[in-house]
């Protein structure tokens, strides 16, 4: 039994009926409804921290984290060549602007890493360079990366929910489960409002939207809003003004920005002002001014839509896959997740049919004390983090 019908749910679907189990997904709303259709479209290695600072904190098993996302990565782009998922998927690697001029000796430190340690395709850009990659005058360098990509959410996730399907998965969406409870001598019973469902392992996979059916997870979880607006098509010259080169951008900020071209020349653009909550109206105008501050050459261009939702940050800023009560649980992407949200997926699945779980990801998933369903600190945090972001 899986809860939670987005990419790490789905691709377990897929691999468990690959693998001959009986499978059945349980979603509460649609298919794919929160931010596997709903993100900007971003396929990348790396996590919230970079791969210096893994290597510092936690040694080899940085490492070996590190190497996981690539292999991630990896994963997302061989599963859309070998099941031909039509998702206007291309590789045009991203840049991790600099916000402010001292972070570009960090973004320097950090291309060496990823060179030196991991043979991956990253150098520094200093501002003269910069000149070429992006139409805008407000970052002081950057780091180029070379191994990403971006594609269309919502048709990635279709692709994903048709080898589901085609391995004989059952998804069921508009169906929560309302209960999880044990069984003797084994398993679990998951009640939904159409009736009660047996099964002998249970996957939670609800990232963001992990509400009170397991209330361990939960309370290491926390929800944060994030916004998208989409313009009308740009002209070739409007867009080539803005991204020449087509990268998908974002860049050092807190509350970063991140933004990208999208396959008919759309400007997709996000981000978020605060932890606080909002609307999608007022998050659609702080973007638009946010994207003309980036980019003044884009003025007067139409946004045409808006949409935002949940990520699912944890404590310590990485994924968790592990097991609690008996009940497997893969979430926690933090905001960059496409990548790893499918690995995770494939990862549960092969660990639930019996195989094992990498050293790695054998870690204390940490909470925070009274910490139960309203993250009660975001306010708090969320001044801070803007705080650092304006000095």
């Amino acid at each position: 039994m899986i809860v939670g019908g987005g990419y790490t749910g789905t691709m377990a679907a897929a691999r468990l009926a690959a693998r001959g189990r009986s499978v059945a997904l349980l979603e509460q709303h649609e298919l794919g409804w929160g931010a596997s259709s709903r993100n900007g479209g971003m396929v990348h290695p790396g996590y919230k921290m970079g791969a210096g600072t893994l290597l510092r904190r936690y040694g080899d098993r940085g490492r070996q984290l590190y190497q996981a996302s690539l292999d991630a990565f990896a994963l997302v782009e061989e599963t859309i060549s070998s099941n031909q998922i039509e998702c206007d998927y291309a590789r045009s690697g991203h840049l991790h602007l600099a916000y402010k001029p001292a972070d570009v000796e960090h973004l320097e430190a950090e291309a060496k890493v990823l060179r030196d340690e991991f043979g991956v395709d990253a150098r520094a850009l200093d501002r003269d360079a910069l000149t070429s990659e992006i139409g805008s005058s407000i970052y002081h360098g950057a780091l180029l990366f070379g191994r990403s990509g971006g594609f269309h959410p919502a048709k990635y996730f279709a692709g994903l929910a048709r080898l589901a399907r085609d391995g004989g998965a059952g998804l069921h969406d508009r169906t929560p489960a309302i209960a999880i409870e044990r069984r003797r001598p084994g398993g679990f019973t998951i009640k939904t409002a159409r009736g009660e469902i047996a099964a002998r392992d249970v996957l939670l996979a609800t990232n963001g939207y992990s509400d009170g059916l397991v209330p361990l997870i939960r309370r290491r979880i926390i929800p944060i809003g994030s916004y998208i607006i989409a313009t009308e098509p740009l002209s070739a010259d409007r867009a080539r003004s803005a991204i020449p080169n087509r990268r998908m951008l974002f860049d050092s900020k807190n509350f970063l920005y991140y933004w990208r071209l999208s396959s008919d020349n759309r400007m997709l653009f996000g981000g978020r002002a605060s932890f606080a909550p909002t609307t999608t109206a007022k998050a659609r105008d702080w973007l638009y001014a946010a994207l003309i501050r980036v980019h003044p050459q884009l003025a007067g261009i139409m946004v045409e839509h808006a949409w935002g939702g949940n990520v699912g940050f944890t404590f310590d800023r990485l994924p968790h896959i592990g097991r609690i009560e008996g009940i497997t649980y893969a979430l926690g992407y933090c905001g960059t997740g496409v990548a790893m949200s499918t690995y995770f997926g494939q990862l549960a699945a092969d660990w639930i049919a019996g195989g094992e779980l990498p050293d790695c990801w054998q870690r204390a998933f940490p909470g925070l004390p009274l910490y139960r369903e309203t993250p009660w600190f975001l306010p708090a945090v969320g001044w801070y983090y803007a705080a650092l972001d304006r000095l």
